[in-house]
């Protein structure tokens, strides 16, 4: 059955009525049933042929298609390269988190960030972005922060640091597998990974967990640069550092610890504001600007 099989069949299953989304969520910030997010999506490919992807990756414990949008040029436009980059961004890990944001992005991307001319190069060199705006349906839609077994998803990474083996759920199963399988089948590196959350205002960097290895002397220096981007965006109160040091708290399993770990790339939490993020989205622009920009010159550090 392809993707829009799937859609029409979501659709009758999950009317968009099925409940009220109330002001119970973390970030305060209430987004539409998941079914017109995944119509929405659905969407974007026919308005953008030649540079959005919309792709069915898994299905949630209570049937809801996990979805996964990339942006990239046409091969006929790439310039070849021997290896490229990609970015992921990621939201609603935490379903309660929706910052309205993550999944504002993709459209953004397919129409003004192709034809942007600090991101263009970044696309005309086979780069990628890789979204998945809404990684937790279930617990999206429920309003609530783990998934529809009660489970944390950002515990659910395997991190061997930790000694920790995750991916005991189906949402975090299949984005792994997709993933591994996207930047195999593209000869792509993974550059950045950003995991879009709430609500501290603040952003995060590997590691989660106490006691934990210490970063390289030049992967610390170019993740503070990254720091600085943002609080030239966010301003210079704008904290960044590790989730002990800015929230006070050991985290073990976390996405950015998986990916800093196991792709070598600059990998990110970011914290957005409750209640208020949802106004920023020009600065989100701004900022993947400049981090795009900074990480094509970073490409060679942690390969």
């Amino acid at each position: 059955m392809s993707f829009f099989s799937l859609l029409a069949a979501f659709a009758i299953a999950l009317p968009a009525s099925s409940h009220v989304l109330g002001r119970e969520s973390d970030s305060g910030i209430v987004g539409p049933p998941y079914v017109q997010l995944v119509s929405y999506f659905a969407s974007l490919p026919k308005k953008y042929p030649e540079f959005i992807q919309a792709v069915q990756y898994g299905t949630t414990p209570k049937g809801r298609p996990l979805i996964m949008l990339k942006v990239s040029y046409p091969e006929r436009f790439v310039n070849a390269r021997s290896t490229k980059a990609a970015i992921l961004i990621t939201g609603a890990t935490h379903g309660n988190e929706y910052l309205a944001i993550e999944d504002r992005l993709p459209e953004w991307f397919a129409k003004e960030g192709v034809k942007d001319p600090v991101i263009a190069p970044f696309f005309q060199q086979g780069g990628s972005v890789y979204f998945i705006p809404i990684f937790n349906p279930d617990g999206y839609d429920a309003r609530m922060r783990g998934n529809s077994k009660g489970v944390d998803l950002n515990r659910d990474f395997s991190v061997r640091q930790a000694k920790f083996e995750g991916f005991k759920q189906v949402e975090t199963q299949a984005a792994r597998t997709m993933l591994q399988n996207e930047l195999q089948l593209k000869n792509q590196k993974l550059l950045i990974t950003m995991d879009y959350h709430c609500c501290i205002g603040a952003a995060l960097y590997p590691w989660s967990f106490k006691p934990s290895p210490q970063l390289p002397a030049d992967h610390l220096a170019i993740f503070k640069n990254y720091g600085t981007i943002m609080k030239n965006v966010f301003g210079a109160k704008f904290p960044v550092g590790t989730t002990p040091d800015i929230l006070g708290y050991n985290a073990v399993g976390t996405s950015k610890d998986y990916y800093y770990e196991n792709f070598n790339s600059f990998s990110f939490t970011y914290e957005g504001e409750e209640d208020i993020e949802k106004n920023k989205f020009p600065q989100h622009v701004q900022m993947w600007r400049a981090l795009i920009q900074y990480g094509q010159l970073t490409r060679g550090v942690l390969r």
